[in-house]
């Protein structure tokens, strides 16, 4: 199974922060962790989960 990367800046946001995981689900959890400490988002707003899934690419 190929890993899946995901990088914070494909949301336009100005962030170096990028992860590699087995799942789309794993992803999705740490990013959701990621934006609440960082970007101060308590949640993730179905149009930005949209785009966290779509920015989701193979590594």
């Amino acid at each position: 199974m190929s890993q899946l990367k995901f990088e914070c800046s494909s949301l336009g946001f100005a962030c170096e922060w990028a992860l590699r995981a087995d799942t789309r689900q794993e992803i999705v959890e740490r990013v959701r962790e990621h934006a609440r400490c960082a970007h101060n988002l308590p949640e993730l707003p179905g149009e930005l989960l949209g785009k966290v899934e779509s920015a989701i690419a193979t590594a």
